[in-house]
């Protein structure tokens, strides 16, 4: 009996005890219980019995073998994904707004669908990151867009990096974000040009200060003293003003694009009403350097009270302290003046203003007297190669700095030094004057004459060696040459051929990029190989070049010469000999046996025949690179058949 065989028997009898403690519930609870006890331990111990059987644990022994396709499980799981719809934002192309300024922003949607209680919301991002929502959530329109709008916080800080997005709330998706720059609130800060607080002037003194305006312009203020400044572009924005008494000047308004801003500083504008007159001489830059007879302009500054009539003039002293008076009078800066004739520039000057009620003078400054320019050429002849430059050397006199212009068009300024050395690179030989020079006195006096030789080599043309030294007659070929000296823009490069009387003819010829090429086709050959002369030639200037020789066959004149004897056997082969001669290859024939050779550099060209019967070999057609050709003999086989 098997193990299997005693299994089947053990739960058959486990059943059939089973049924029966359930068909004698009436008996006693004891012995009921005592029943119930003694099959839950038989079974008990049969079954551990045979769980301890190997043979019966391999009957729920693991199946190994199965393998679950992860690959399979994922495609189905992406299969059930949903699609998240978007929501583009419209285009801003850059909007810049102020805070708490209204915006209006479209939107349109796509992609997967929404929750039946989506809406949407306008949403401002910060640089950080920060969001903050412009618009109560809305519900799109029947095609799933729409327009928002919304209003820019009035605390937002000015700044370009914002952006502007529409987001749905169900599901939650963010639009696509424009970008958004709020624009800063206008500011005005009053100050004076040197940093203080304070200027002093003169009763009828102007002082000068300036507003320092921040923010987005244009900008429109308001001063203390009632003086507006309407839509100006300008910061700093400079005000004059002429007080007659000390006055406080502050911005009590400033606005712009972005409404009113904060305004801040004051200056006090102090007026001097009892000054001493006085005289300040300004000197320009580098002094004063008059021309003789020239008018000048004297500036100067009066401060104080001068009495009724008053007038000022200038004065000039020369070394002796003898002052003369060289201007009218005038009332204010600046005075109109004008060096007496004959004044000598050498001497030592000094100029100075004076009033006359109160008689004061100014202080006085030095003046130099400018002489009238004088430009000379030096008279030279100068000798130079082509492509080389030349010097020429120019004195000057009189009040500088100099300028000067010759007659080729050079010009030169700022000079300071005497003489001076021009350099020019004439082409051809050339004369040179002056055709205008002066200095701080405008123009003066020139002269002086020139001469550049310039030394032009002659032109000279050498033609090369030709890479190939026989060619065919019409045929075209590379000429190199070399040229020396000057050839002008409008010239021409031709290749000439000697004819039979030794005159040169032009041919047919193409130059580009450096590379002349020629059509060889001489008028005249006298024989079957001709040597022809050849040469380079120039239309502008027209020069001849040096010679060369090419060889020239003539068209259609090259041979095939046809020759060989055997005897042979049927079967056996035999040699057939093609000389050629009086052409170039590749040569190209056909036998007479119908045998065609296409395009040979052989010579001679060596055929195999294998005749059936005696056979006579010729040449029916002739081609080489010079035209077509002659043929000429023949060759014969003999086949014995005894």
């Amino acid at each position: 009996m098997n193990k299997f065989t005693l299994l089947s028997i053990v739960v058959g009898i486990v059943g059939i005890i089973t049924i029966g403690a359930s068909g004698g519930g009436r008996k006693a609870g004891r012995q009921t219980a005592l029943a119930d006890t003694l099959i839950i331990i038989r079974k008990d111990s049969l079954y551990e019995k045979f769980l301890k059987d190997s043979a019966y644990k391999a009957m729920f022994q693991r199946d190994t073998t199965m393998r679950i396709d992860t690959a399979a499980l994922r495609a189905q799981a992406d299969s059930h994904k949903v699609a998240l719809p978007e929501v583009l934002t419209g285009e801003l192309n850059g909007l810049a707004v102020c805070a708490g300024s209204p915006v209006s922003v479209p939107y349109t949607s796509s992609g997967g669908r929404f929750s039946p209680d989506n809406k949407f919301v306008l949403q401002l991002v910060d640089a950080s990151g920060k969001v903050t929502n412009l618009s109560e959530p809305t519900k799109a329109g029947p095609f799933g867009n729409g327009t928002l709008a919304g209003v820019i916080p009035v605390t937002t800080a000015a700044g370009s990096r914002y952006s502007l997005r529409v987001a749905s709330t169900n599901p939650v998706v963010n639009g696509t974000a424009q970008s958004l720059r709020v624009l800063p609130v206008p500011g005005a800060r009053i100050e004076l040009p040197d940093g203080s607080n304070a200027v002093t002037v003169l009763p009828g003194q102007p002082a000068t200060f300036r507003v320092a305006l921040s923010g987005h312009g244009p900008w429109s203020f308001v001063l203390s003293d009632g003086t507006k400044v309407q839509n100006t572009m300008t910061t700093p924005y400079e005000i004059t003003v002429t007080p007659e008494k000390p006055t406080i000047y502050k911005v009590v308004n400033v606005s712009g694009p972005c409404g009113s801003g904060a305004v801040s500083g004051e200056i006090i504008v102090n007026v001097n009403e009892n000054p001493n007159p006085e005289i300040t001489l300004k000197a320009p830059n580098g002094g004063y350097r008059i021309c003789t007879g020239t008018p000048f302009q004297v500036a100067f500054t009066a401060t104080g009270r001068y009495q009724a009539g008053n007038g000022f003039v200038a004065q000039l002293a020369d070394s002796t302290e003898n002052w003369t008076t060289i201007s009218g009078s005038g009332t204010a800066s600046p005075l109109t003046a004008r060096l007496p004739y004959g004044i000598s520039p050498k001497g030592a000057y000094k100029i100075r203003v004076v009033a006359t009620l109160p008689a004061i003078s100014s202080n006085s400054e030095n003046l130099a007297v400018a002489a009238q320019a004088v430009a000379v050429l030096r008279n030279d002849t100068i000798k130079i190669e082509e492509g080389k430059t030349a010097e020429l050397n120019i004195d000057f006199g009189g009040g500088g700095p100099w300028f000067v212009l010759l007659t080729d068009g050079t010009y030169e300024n700022n000079i300071t030094r005497s003489p001076h050395t021009i350099r020019v690179t004439p082409n051809n030989p050339t004369g040179y004057a002056i055709t205008s020079a002066g200095g701080a006195c405008g123009v003066g006096e020139y002269s002086g004459r020139a001469f550049v030789k310039v030394n032009i080599p002659p032109s000279t043309i050498t033609t090369g060696n030709l890479s190939a030294r026989t060619i065919c007659h019409g045929a075209e070929i590379t000429v190199p040459f070399t040229t020396a000296g000057r050839f002008y823009a409008n010239n021409k490069y031709v290749v000439q051929v000697a004819d039979t009387s030794g005159r040169f003819v032009n041919l047919a010829t193409t130059y580009k990029d450096g590379v002349l090429k020629a059509t060889i086709t001489p008028a005249y050959l006298k024989d079957t190989l001709n040597t022809v002369r050849l040469r380079v030639a120039s239309t502008s200037p027209a020069v001849a070049g040096s010679e060369t020789t090419i060889k020239i066959l003539a068209p259609n004149v090259s041979q095939a010469i046809v020759a060989g004897e055997g005897t042979i056997r049927p079967g056996q082969t035999s040699k057939v000999r093609v000389a050629f001669k009086n052409g170039l290859p590749p040569w190209s024939f056909v036998l007479s046996d119908g045998t065609q050779v296409n395009g040979t550099f052989l010579n001679p060209y060596i055929l195999t025949v294998a005749p059936t019967s005696s056979a006579e070999y010729t040449i029916t057609s002739l081609k080489s690179s010079c035209g077509v050709g002659i043929p000429m003999g023949s060759a014969r086989v003999t086949v014995e058949r005894n």
